[in-house]
């Protein structure tokens, strides 16, 4: 058994959730003091939670605070002097409020309710009446969140905002219970009357404006909410909080029914502290023509609907039906066409799904635009250029040369002197004139060794070596009714360049 320390030293816990004169904390504390006085009890400190709910102790900083000191190695207190059971907490599970004092007396210590009857006896005649109050205490909770409810569904059915904030573009108006108004509240301030009623009111215009700007960018120009929110931000376009805009708050101004006229509540519930959730539409409690609207109900549903496929969770085989079904129709398919087609998703979502565009053109069986099939050929002309960078240097090293790699993947530097370019030129086949190969001037090289690619294969067709000096201001144009004229630089492989005989297939060694 622990052994209890300082025996006449006791604590008090105060909670008060509303208003209620009855409940007050200074009370409380006047009808603890009285019994502590009675009972020759020194209260050295207390513990509150002021405008608390007693649901739960997750919210309630005095309480967790108490049962914190209750828990440590040495207690300096072995009383807990309490109003009530129902200032200890209405918990819905009754066996929370009996564990919590379960764990006070395992420490050693008493809990004290100074306004029952039962106050210290343990016998089984309390332990009852304490079970009884501790369920009349939960069961007042249930009781009293029915009723609030109640009271809100029918005062939103008459038109009346039931809290939160107005929302960008909408004030609140208070009325007086004679529905003369009073004042436009402003964020933050609430109802002088608890007698007043709230309506929502259109803003100012310039906020109207935006709210149907936000709109027809969503539904008209195809604007994603982040896109609405860069642009918002960008043009310095304040919040009906002040500060920037979030992905949250164009969320809300596009999903909202007030902004079509309607109120509705009961979209979320959080009752008796359970997790918040979402209710199914069925369960809202709505109002039509409650409010001025500020948009459309067509294009409001419109927006919804587009919502809906727009955040629509596709299968694969899906899209690649919907990738066939968009290219029969326009004959051909690419990102801007995607983003365009009011029936298909989000170009981003076919690049998360197959790790890119062409993967999904791929996996769809479409053919490849000229763009998309020249990421292949880059593919290919940068496995062809390290090839050639690795096989010069090989070969110059082979040579006797010292080589060394410079910060360009292009250039060699040879002896610690000679720059050498290594590039691969690809045929060019311009509008006017015939197919050529460019060879670029390249200050401060050396010399420059070009592979020519050959267009029917693909394969590097010859090789060649120009110096400086050959190279003038403007580029170098190989043709094929030229390449006589450069037979100079012209080299069949890339071993006779740098004059190292070519081994011929018979004589490679077995």
């Amino acid at each position: 058994m622990v052994q209890q320390h300082n025996p006449h030293r006791a604590v008090m816990y105060v909670r008060m959730s509303t208003e209620s004169q009855d409940y007050s904390t200074d009370h409380q504390r006047a009808k603890i003091r009285e019994y502590a006085a009675a009972c020759n009890l020194t209260l050295i400190r207390e513990y509150v939670d002021d405008g608390k709910s007693g649901l739960d102790i997750r919210r309630r900083p005095g309480l967790t605070s108490l049962m914190k000191d209750v828990q440590s190695a040495k207690p300096d207190f072995s009383y807990i002097i309490v109003y009530d059971i129902s200032r200890w907490g209405r918990f819905q599970d009754i066996d929370e409020a009996a564990y919590h004092e379960h764990t006070c007396r395992r420490a050693g210590i008493t809990v004290v309710y100074c306004g029952e009857r039962f106050t210290d006896d343990s016998g089984p005649y309390a332990s009852l009446l304490k079970s009884m109050k501790r369920v009349m205490a939960a069961e007042y909770s249930r009781d009293l969140s029915e009723k609030v409810f109640a009271a809100q569904s029918r005062f939103i059915a008459m038109g009346f905002k039931q809290g939160g904030h107005a929302g960008f573009g909408l004030r609140r108006l208070a009325l007086r219970a004679c529905g003369t108004p009073r004042a436009v509240l402003e964020y933050g301030e609430t109802k002088v009357s608890s007698t007043d009623r709230v309506i929502l009111i259109w803003g100012p215009d310039d906020e109207i404006a935006v709210v149907r700007r936000v709109y027809a960018l969503y539904l008209d120009e195809g604007y994603s909410e982040r896109r609405i929110v860069h642009l918002l931000n960008s043009e310095n376009i304040s919040s009906e909080f002040g500060r920037p805009w979030t992905q949250a708050m164009v969320n809300s101004l596009l999903t909202n029914v007030k902004y079509c006229g309607a109120l509705a509540y009961n979209r979320r519930s959080c009752k008796l502290s359970v997790p918040r959730t979402r209710n199914e539409p069925t369960k809202w409690i709505v109002k039509f023509d409650a409010v001025a609207p500020i948009i459309p109900k067509d294009l409001f549903d419109a927006v919804q609907v587009e919502r809906a496929r727009r955040q629509r969770r596709y299968t694969k085989p899906e899209l690649i039906s919907l990738l066939q079904a968009c290219y029969a129709r326009h004959g051909r398919v690419n990102a801007k066409i995607i983003a365009a087609d009011s029936t298909m998703p989000d170009p981003q979502l076919l690049v998360r799904s197959f790790g890119s565009l062409v993967s999904a053109y791929d996996a769809a069986g479409l053919p490849r635009s000229a763009s998309y099939a020249f990421i292949d050929t880059k593919k290919k002309l940068a496995a062809m250029q390290a090839d050639l960078l690795e096989r010069a240097e090989t070969l110059a090293l082979a040579g006797g040369a010292t080589v060394e790699r410079t910060a360009d993947c292009h250039i060699l530097l040879l002896n610690r002197a000679v720059r050498v370019r290594c590039d691969v030129a690809v045929p060019r086949n311009p509008k006017r004139g015939i197919r050529n190969w460019r060879i670029l001037p390249r200050p401060q090289i050396d010399f420059t060794i070009t592979a020519r690619m050959e267009p029917a294969t693909g394969e590097i067709a010859d090789y060649f070596l120009f110096s400086q000096a050959d190279l003038t201001a403007k580029p170098v144009y190989l043709k094929a009714s030229n390449l006589d004229q450069f037979a100079f630089a012209r080299h069949l492989s890339l071993e006779t360049m740098f004059g190292i005989p070519e081994v011929s297939k018979a004589e490679e060694p077995c």
